[in-house]
């Protein structure tokens, strides 16, 4: 796995997603993120061009979206 960027936590606990990740996300204002664990790791990605349902391991949906 190779380390991008990073992002420090404002005093509301907020980040800002680094340039570098918005590029490769593919992602500008508006559009929605989704995160979700994958193996430990916690992975962020643009749930604008999914269109898959995340379950969690009790088998309920997390992550809904698409038609």
């Amino acid at each position: 796995m190779q380390k991008i960027k990073e992002a420090i936590l404002s005093s509301k606990c907020q980040i800002t997603v680094p340039k570098a990740i918005r590029d490769i996300l593919q992602v500008e204002c508006g559009d929605s993120l989704a995160f979700y664990i994958e193996d430990g790791q916690v992975v962020l990605t643009n749930l604008n061009n999914i269109n898959v349902k995340l379950k969690d391991k009790n088998k309920k949906t997390i992550v809904k979206r698409g038609k």
